[in-house]
This record gives structure tokens, C-alpha cells and sequence, in this order.
């Protein structure tokens, strides 16, 4: 019996060592061939999921978060220029892929929420880019309230530096970067009050607005606009532009900064199916008889924007049953059973000490749990 066990991007950087862990509990309980497929969701540990992986390179804005930062002074204040300042080094590799993994949390994993206008800084500076008023824009989300096109670099330079290379940013969820279910909105009440909700809203609108004008200004923005014409320039063109970047899918990335990417040219995908398609999923599952996906929450994000979706669809395919051992299962059978998934089973496990010793070995109580589930799966 061959079995492959997969970690979710939920264990952050030590994701691939419960993987490793439970194959190893696994291996000693039910014998046979078991093997670790290490994958993430963008968030942290999408850089040592990948580092099997030739030619790509891994910018996280997780690993941008000093320890002790503020929460909501870093929604406030914080910028996304250190990520602009990674991906221009970056681009001066021969590197074949860059993949950006925007997968934190505004507030609790980004150390910013100021839609990318300090990346777009970092990036400009890094490239020989004028900037004619970086000051406010690396000042935090903030202080971008009346920013105009002006203060921008030039994004057409930015662009053409980004053309013909493998760039993209890889998200975790799928929200906007304003709206109700946008970037500000979701950091109330956890980080922001209402009022300072609002105000960051608009202050990132106007940043919105200012990237839709230097966009239609300079005619980068025909892939998203399609074909430029007379009027690519006129209030009514840009304010329209800039309420199509605003819902952009995915916007919402990394503080804002997915979308500053976008409007670069910069390709926004989700990042679990794109991991999954790096490491090779489809062909390492396909050779599986069992499929073990190992989570701390199986929750309606981890269902929908998780690394278990992409394993489920690939076993789906292939006819190989999915187990999900989960530290806690806030889903119902009706939930988890529409994606594939053939059982569940809870194991307490909330964090990576919970199945791994100081030695990175598999606690004893861990290896147990996984022992009475494996002997139950074993064909």
C-alpha cells in the first residue's frame, strides 16, 4: 500500500516536519511505502513547501513581519516597501519564476494594509524608477488619503522591467481590496474600530484612483481595460478603472499589495493549485492508494481557498480516497464529503508541538493517534 501524507499551509514553516512526522508514525504502525508531499496555501512555509523546486523563487510577505509588531499600528503605518525591494533584487536573477506568496493576514501576518504604494516605492528605487513623492507613500495606508497619479512612479517602466519575466503573485483568498468584504472592513473589530476602518478605506480609494489615472495615462492598462481608445483618459474612464481594480479578485493580498501587482501586469492565481501544480500533485497522487491531508482547523477557509481542495480534485481524478486528520473539524460531513473527502478524523493538534518533540521526532501521544487511524485505513 503506498500512502501520501500532505501538510496544510495552517502549520506555517514546520508544515513539512508534521507531514514528515505523521508518514514516519504512519510508516511504523501500518508498514508499507509512505511518503511526505509538503505543500502550502501562500502563507508562511510557501517558501520551504517549494524548495525542492527548481528555478522559482520564493518572496513572502509573511517572512517581512518583525516579532512584537503592533497590530494595528501596522495596519496604519506600516509599508510594503521591504516586498518591493525583495522583488527588484529578485529580477536581477536569471531566476525562471518569481513567485510572490501573499497569503498573511492584514494585521495578524502582513505588516502593512497600504495596498502596495510602499512596494511599488521599493520596486522603483530598486529598478532606477524616479518617484516623485515616495515619502507618503511609504508613510502606511494612513497617509494616502488625496494621493494622486503624480506621486506614483512611472508604472509603464515598471511594467516593461516586469515584461518577459515569470512573475506572479500567489493569494490564499479571493477578497477585494475594497468594498464590504474588502481589506479594511475585514480587520474590524480585531485590529480596527469602525471609524478608522472607514478612513482607511478612502485613503486607500484614493490610492485605487491614483493607480487607475497613471495606468490610463500612460495605456498600461489595455489587458484589463482591452483595446485603448480617445477617451482611455477621461474622469468617467479612470473612475470606471478604478472600481474594476478595487473588486479585483484577489486584491486584497498581502495588504494591498496584489493589487499594486496587478496593475502592473503581474498575474494574481491562488496559491494552493499553483504549489500543488509545482511539486507535482497530480502525478504523485495518482500513484497513491491512500491520500492522508493532515490540518490544525478544517474550517470553510481551509474547504475552499486551502491546500485541500487541490489534493481532493487531484485524487478525484484518479480514484484515490482522502483522509483528512484534522487538530479540530468545524465542517460537517455534508461539507467535507461534497469535496472528496472520504472521512475525517480529529486529533487535537493545534500547532506543530502538538505532533512534533524538541527533537522534531513525533510525540509518542501523536503517534498513537495516528497508529489507530492508520491500522483502520490499512488495505
Amino acid at each position: 500500500m503506498r500512502v501520501v501524507v500532505v501538510n496544510s499551509g495552517g502549520w506555517g514553516p514546520r508544515g513539512p516536519q508534521v507531514a514528515a512526522g505523521v508518514a514516519e508514525a504512519w510508516r511504523r504502525a501500518a508498514g508499507g511505502s509512505v511518503d511526505v508531499l509538503p505543500l502550502a496555501d501562500g502563507r508562511s512555509g510557501t517558501a520551504e513547501a517549494l524548495s525542492g523546486v527548481r528555478d522559482v523563487v520564493v518572496l513572502s510577505d509573511a517572512t517581512l513581519v518583525a516579532p512584537g509588531t503592533d497590530r494595528a499600528d501596522a495596519v496604519r503605518n506600516g509599508s510594503s516597501r521591504p516586498l518591493g525591494t525583495l522583488l527588484a533584487s529578485a529580477l536581477t536573477t536569471d531566476v525562471r519564476t518569481v513567485l510572490v506568496a501573499l497569503g498573511a493576514d492584514a494585521g495578524t501576518g502582513t505588516a502593512w494594509a497600504d495596498g502596495g504604494a510602499g512596494m511599488l516605492v521599493g520596486l522603483a528605487d530598486g529598478l532606477g524608477v524616479p518617484v516623485r513623492d515616495s515619502s507618503r507613500l511609504v508613510a502606511g495606508g494612513a497617509a494616502l488619503r488625496g494621493v494622486t497619479a503624480d506621486a506614483l512612479p512611472d508604472l509603464g517602466a515598471l511594467r516593461r522591467a516586469l515584461a518577459g519575466r515569470d512573475v506572479r503573485v500567489a493569494h490564499r483568498a479571493p477578497d477585494a481590496l475594497l468594498g464590504l468584504g474588502g481589506l479594511a472592513g475585514g480587520l474590524v473589530p480585531d485590529v480596527l474600530d469602525a471609524a478608522a476602518a472607514q478612513d482607511l478605506e478612502r485613503a486607500l480609494g484614493d490610492l485605487v484612483h491614483a493607480i487607475a489615472g497613471a495606468r490610463a495615462g500612460t495605456l498600461v492598462g489595455r489587458d484589463l481595460l482591452g483595446a485603448a481608445t480617445s477617451s482611455t483618459t477621461s474622469a468617467r474612464a479612470i473612475s470606471d478603472h478604478a472600481r474594476e481594480l478595487g473588486a479585483l479578485r484577489g486584491g486584497a493580498a498581502g495588504g494591498g499589495a496584489a493589487l499594486a501587482l496587478a496593475a502592473l501586469g503581474v498575474p494574481l492565481v491562488p496559491a494552493a493549485p499553483l504549489v500543488a501544480d509545482l511539486v507535482g500533485v497530480t502525478s504523485a497522487v495518482a500513484q497513491a492508494d491512500l491520500v492522508v491531508v493532515v490540518v490544525p482547523v478544517l474550517d470553510g477557509d481551509e474547504s475552499h481557498d486551502g491546500v485541500l481542495p487541490a489534493v481532493a480534485d487531484a485524487a478525484l481524478d484518479a480514484a484515490v480516497p482522502v483522509v483528512v486528520l484534522a487538530g479540530t473539524s468545524l465542517s460537517g460531513r455534508r461539507e467535507w464529503s461534497a469535496l472528496g473527502v472520504a472521512a475525517v478524523h480529529e486529533t487535537g493538534w493545534a500547532v506543530p508541538d502538538d505532533v512534533l518533540g524538541a527533537d522534531g521526532a513525533v510525540q509518542d501521544w501523536a503517534a498513537e493517534r495516528v497508529a489507530r487511524i492508520a491500522r483502520t485505513w490499512r488495505l
